[in-house]
Order: structure tokens, then sequence, then C-alpha cells
């Protein structure tokens, strides 16, 4: 039997913790409560309460004193020119997405235009609000400040306080009309230094987001994804995925054992392993596999080729392999092929949805089509079909196992493989998932080739 296990002996000996420590990352924070302020003293709130729990998972202990806490201006700033820093608790929006590597969510905010209630103020629009002269009090690079220049508020009438407790002064005092800012944060304030809640109200949302640890974007990718690993499971919110494929030896197969195995299974499982989640494997017929990754939520299919009708169908991480393309005859064959318009008139195989066979019949070939791909052997063997289109690996794992020789005739492609999963799988897992795996293969040192591995049962 061919040698395949390289690859999965990497892969099942790797550490169970390949990271270097959370303590590597610079905080830094505001007075945001009830996310992050100080009270007595000491550094209090809901998200430093989760960064805590975070470190507790991860097996360390947060020096809430090695927590910075600055004017947001600056604060955010730093964290915009200093790798391995973080800002928290920061609002994730589009206008701010490149900037920043996200961890999270904290917790759900609403951005609002607060007023007193005496004003009866009343605002329907932006283009209300633009047409008026009401005065608004922000803080310098906070998301009620940054909301309003993409609104295109006009930025005479745009009053910048030093703090959030100045911000209400001003409120309370007549100074401004209004004041952007997070309502919890608004209420929580106004309870905290006496101001009584009843004399204001919302009379606008501006923007309802998330709060999120924002990271330098050129942070070392191994503790980004650490952190956010850690946040997962110190919240409670660690994401079970289901992962589907097909018997496609030697990248996913039922073993001895009964075990989903294969290249790319340990891979992934490594994968999952190594970004704290948990999934469920499973075997299915490859175009079902690849209908319920794209009908189905927290669902993902591989081992996927990347074809230009699939992008938009999913969202894609990878590439996990690299598979060469290739057509077979039966080693007594007469049969000789130097390419694709060398086979016209014979019977060629493939099976449904594959990729390989999509390509092929775009080049202008009908072709025969099972439900899966380890049926062509069988048909090559019962000259039900002429030559087999499939990859190369897949052939020459297959013709071992069933003691058939197999032709060569040529190579026509090679494409990586990827993990394809459901549309709506959320940005920050996205970019976790894809950053761990890049670390697993660069820990390697090499570029990744079947060709290397050996089976291991």
């Amino acid at each position: 039997m061919r040698n395949w296990s390289f690859l999965l002996v990497l892969v099942l000996t790797l550490p169970a913790q390949v990271y270097a420590g959370l303590d590597k990352l610079r905080f830094i924070t505001e007075e945001y409560p009830p996310y992050n302020y100080v009270e007595n003293g000491r550094l209090q709130g809901l998200a430093v309460e989760l960064l805590e729990r975070a470190f507790e998972v991860d097996g360390r202990k947060l020096d809430r004193g090695s927590i910075e806490i600055l004017p947001w201006a600056r604060g955010y700033e730093t964290v915009l020119n200093t790798p391995n820093s973080v800002l928290f608790s920061t609002t994730r929006t589009e206008a701010r997405e490149g900037l920043f590597h996200w961890v999270g969510p904290i917790s759900a905010d609403r951005v609002v235009l607060m007023a007193r209630k005496s004003s009866a103020i009343q605002i329907d629009s932006i283009e209300a609000l633009n047409q008026s002269d009401l005065k608004i009090a922000v803080i310098h690079e906070d998301i009620g400040s940054q909301r309003l220049r993409e609104l295109g508020v006009d930025s005479s009438r745009i009053h910048t306080a030093i703090n959030n407790t100045s911000a209400l002064a001003m409120l309370e005092a007549n100074r401004v009309d209004l004041w952007a800012y997070s309502e919890d944060v608004a209420y929580w304030l106004m309870d905290t230094r006496g101001y009584d809640q009843q004399a204001f109200e919302v009379v606008y949302t501006l923007n309802e987001a998330y709060l999120y640890f924002a990271l330098n974007p050129e942070t070392d990718p191994a503790l980004t994804s650490q952190l956010q690993t850690a946040v997962n499971k110190a919240s409670g919110q660690v994401p079970s995925l289901r992962l589907v494929t097909e018997e496609y030896p030697p990248y996913n197969y039922i073993n001895k054992q009964g075990e989903i195995w294969g290249t790319a299974t340990q891979l992934l499982k490594s994968l999952i392993e190594h970004s704290g989640l948990e999934a469920e494997f499973q075997l299915l017929p490859w175009a079902r596999a690849l209908t319920e990754a794209q009908m189905l939520e927290n669902t993902c299919v591989y081992s996927a080729t990347r074809t230009l009708e699939r992008e938009p169908l999913f969202k894609w991480i990878g590439p996990l392999l690299s598979n060469q393309w290739a057509a077979f005859s039966l080693a007594s064959s007469s049969i000789e092929a130097k390419s694709l318009d060398d086979l016209a008139g014979l019977r060629l195989g493939s099976f449904r949805e594959d990729a390989v066979g999509r390509y092929v019949q775009d080049q202008g070939h009908n072709l025969i089509l099972a439900n899966a791909d380890h049926e062509n052997m069988d048909r090559l063997n019962a000259d039900l079909i002429d030559v087999w289109i499939t990859g190369v690996d897949a052939a020459n794992y297959l013709a071992d196992r069933q003691g058939v020789e197999l032709k060569q005739l040529f190579v026509f492609n090679e494409v990586p493989l990827y993990l394809a999963c459901h549309v709506s799988l959320p940005s920050e897992l996205h970019q976790q998932m894809q950053t761990t795996l890049d670390i697993l293969l660069q820990q390697q040192g090499a570029q990744l080739s079947l060709n290397q591995f050996k089976e291991i049962h």
C-alpha cells in the first residue's frame, strides 16, 4: 500500500498548546461603564470580567493592574499603531472593519442621540437632523463621533467633549442639544453621577452593533486566534459546527475502526481542537454534502474545490491540501492520450457535482456520472467506462486498496482543496479558523503535498 502518513503524523503530534501566552498582549481600555470602569481604585466591568475568565481558561491569571486606562482617542491611536495591542470595548463597524482584527463579541450596544426630555426634540431621520441647527456633543474618535461624520452631519454643529462625564454635563447644562453616545453607558453614568434619568430620553438611534476586543492588524495571528478561542470558552459561546464530506480517500473516508479519517479530516480535527470549537463530522453523498453546506447554518463541506461558480455560495477556509486532476485507464488498456482532446469518443467516468467532472464537461466532453467516485473503479473493471477522470491521490489510493493496476494517461490540472462553510458563518469565526489553519500549516515548515503522506489506521 502506498505511504500517506507524513501529514497525519505531524497533525496528530501537534502539541495541545501551540501558542504564546495572552500576557504577551498589551490591553488598553477607557472609562466605559458597565463594560470597563474604575471603582474603588480597581478596574471592573463586564468586558474586564470576560477577559479575566478568558485568561483563566487559557491557564493564566489576568493582572487587572496591567490594563492601561487611557482617554479614548489616545487609546484608539495607540492600538492603531502598536502591534500586539488590544483596545476594548470597541464597537465593530464597517468603517473600522479593516483597521483592526476583531475578537468577541463582548456584548451588544446601541449608539443613540440623547436629549433633555424638556427640550421636546423629535428626530425622524438623518435628513431632519442635518436640516436642523441642533448642537451635538461627542467624544473624539468614539463611535458616536465617527457615525455622525459618516452620515454627513455638519462638523460645525459637533462639539467634542474631553470625556463622557464632560459630555453629560454639557447636555445637562444646555450647552448642547444632543449627545451621541452608547445608551447603556449614558444611563449608567446618569445613575452613578446622581443625574435624574427621567430628565433625559433617546430621540434617535444612530447605530446598533456589537462591542469587541480590537487588535492591531499586525498582531501575532497566533495570539489573535488564541484570544478568540479563550473568549469563546469564557463566554460559553463555543460554536458547534457540522463538517460534511464524501468518501474520497485519502482525504476523507471510513477507516477500519469505523472512524471518519483521512488527511483532510485529521487536519480539520486539529483545526477544530486548536480553535476551541466543537464539530460533528459526517460522510454523505457529495451532491447532498454540497447542498447541505449551502442551505444549513453552521454547516461546512470539505474537501471542496473553489470554483467561480461556487465562490459566492460559501465562506472559504484554506487551502487545506492540493489535488491533481488526471485521466486513468486500466493498465491493460491500449488507450493512449496526452490531453483531454485525445479522449474524444471515449466513455469518460466521473460522479455527480464533482468539480473535476464539471471542468471536463466545460471542455465539451460528455460524462457518465456515478453517485460516488469509488464506484468508477468498479465501472472501469466492468468495462462500463473507458477512462476515469479523478484526482491522482484518490485514484492511486483506491487502486492500491483494491489491488487494481491503473495507467495514468496525463495530468490536466492541479487545484487546492478547501473547507466551504455556510455564508452565515460569523466573520470573526471565519477569521479565527483561517488564522489557526495558517498557523498549523506553517508549523510544518513547508507547503504540504499529499505525495508525501502515509495512511494511518
